[in-house]
């Protein structure tokens, strides 16, 4: 269809299209009259994602993603059941069970199921909670019969927020106090048990600290150090002492000792003297001379001296070997007993580490449990919220529903819809010539003239267009004043 035969028609059948719209217009005028009125209150909170912890311990809601999730939880336990709950017993609608809202849900469900699972649910159909994009503003809005029930529940619908968020943060931190506090008392028995056994450990083994112990060590350590370096210079001293013994013991007239010997080298100069002399008067006298028998005994005397000063000499390197051999076992036995001991006291200075580092890691473990029972115990406590109240509902001065001026405009547009369906229907089932057009397409004729309307033609017989008149002339044959089939 062009859009000259649409107005055609539109023009044609107009009254229809009035009478449809106006229809429409006056039934949605009535059912909207009819309607029962609906208020609508809205509250507005303020959450503050940044201190959402009151000890600041954490501020994991830095991040925009994580802004926006916490948003959407916070929406999501508005319109929680537990905040529904608590709604209702805020409000009594739990307290009588023979009023209204009782008797429709007896008639709907018979009885069977929970009344306040029920109720949350119809409740929550009734509730318009809207998050402000890029910030903490929540708006909760909530729809009644009557205005103030309106403003009422949307009030408590905010308060009871705010108290499900603080519980929702205390109970946890209320039930890790009490796991705290009985893990605390676990750790400081713990923590006594290893005090006891430490100070038991010192007690039997006569340590006041375990720095005294590191002390004690220290010193013993040196005097094992200290013995180690005698028993090395007394074995270099008994074996020289050794070495010269038995030198001695072979040909004591060549031991360096026996030698070196002051007396020895004093009485061996003068038995060469007394020898010398000897061979002198031997060479004057006669071997049986009193001179030469006198001088012949000093000189076996002298050498009996030397003989026996060299035996003596070389018995004191025995002597002197014995008393190096003696010392050298001494401080070999001293040497094992101080290194048995020094061995003793490390043990002894390790198991009281042991013992220590068990107290530091109890005392720890004890303090770090101790700090967080304080910290949820604090948390347990809390009484400020992270939700600011920014507006309360106050009862509504007009319906939110039914609108009377939008229903009317919904109305128009959708009645001049139909309006227009319906005359298109009309046309299409009852066809009428609405332009010249339409001549050839719903009679399958040739067009012989076109009459113009009077406001068109100036007048009438004017403007005529005939087919005598440079139009098509009909076909031989045919009656006049007949078109031809």
């Amino acid at each position: 269809m062009s859009l000259a035969r649409f107005l055609l028609t539109l023009k044609a059948r107009w009254l229809t299209a009035v009478l449809v719209l106006a229809t429409v217009l006056a039934v949605t005028a009535l059912v909207s009259a009819l309607l029962p009125k609906q208020y609508s209150a809205t509250s507005m909170v303020l959450v503050d994602i940044k201190s959402a912890d009151p000890l600041a311990v954490s501020a994991q809601q830095q991040q925009s993603g994580q802004a926006a999730a916490y948003m959407a939880t916070q929406v999501d336990l508005i319109q929680s059941e537990r905040v529904a709950r608590a709604v209702m017993a805020a409000t009594g609608m739990t307290r009588d069970p023979n009023d209204a809202t009782h008797q429709l849900w007896r008639s709907k469900t018979g009885g069977v199921g929970d009344f306040e699972e029920w109720q949350a649910a119809r409740m929550k159909k009734k509730l318009d909670v809207r998050p402000t994009k890029e910030s903490g503003i929540i708006s909760i809005g909530y729809t009644a019969d009557d205005r103030q029930s309106a403003a009422q529940i949307a009030n408590a619908y905010v308060q009871a927020y705010v108290d499900t968020s603080l519980a929702l943060r205390v109970e946890p931190a209320r039930t890790s106090t009490t796991f705290f506090d009985e893990r605390a008392t676990q750790l400081r028995a713990s923590l006594d048990a290893a005090q006891a056994k430490l100070s038991d450990f010192q007690r039997q083994h006569g340590l006041l600290t375990i720095g005294g112990a590191e002390e004690r060590l220290d010193v013993e350590t040196a005097r094992l150090n200290e013995l180690s370096s005698q028993l090395v210079s007394l074995q270099a001293q008994t074996g020289e002492s050794g070495s010269r013994q038995s030198q001695a013991r072979a040909n004591p007239e060549k031991s360096p000792e026996v030698i070196n010997n002051p007396v020895i080298s004093g009485l061996s100069a003068e038995v060469l003297r007394q020898e010398t002399r000897l061979n002198e008067m031997s060479a004057r006298l006669g071997d049986r001379h009193p001179s030469i028998v006198e001088q012949r005994a000093a000189v076996a005397q002298l050498r009996s001296q030397l003989a026996s000063e060299s035996r003596r000499v070389a018995a004191s390197l025995g002597v002197s070997d014995t008393v190096n051999q003696q010392r050298l076992a001494q401080v070999r036995a001293s040497l094992e007993a101080q290194r048995t001991k020094v061995l003793e006291l490390t043990t002894r200075r390790d198991e009281a580490r042991v013992l220590q580092k068990d107290v530091q890691n109890a005392q720890s473990a004890f303090d770090a449990v101790t700090g967080r029972s304080t910290q949820s115990a604090t948390e347990s406590q809390a009484r400020m919220s992270n939700v600011s109240v920014l507006k309360t509902a106050t009862p509504p001065a007009l319906a939110s529903s039914p609108q009377m001026d939008v229903n009317l405009g919904v109305a128009a547009l959708l009645g001049s819809v139909l309006a227009l369906v319906v005359v298109l229907v009309q046309e299409q089932r009852n066809r009428r010539l609405r332009c010249a057009d339409d001549v050839p397409e719903l009679l399958d004729l040739p067009l012989l003239v076109e009459i113009p309307s009077r406001h068109r033609a100036g007048g009438a017989g004017q403007g005529l267009s005939l087919p005598g008149l440079g139009g098509p002339r009909p076909p031989s044959g045919t009656p006049k004043g007949r078109l031809p089939a």
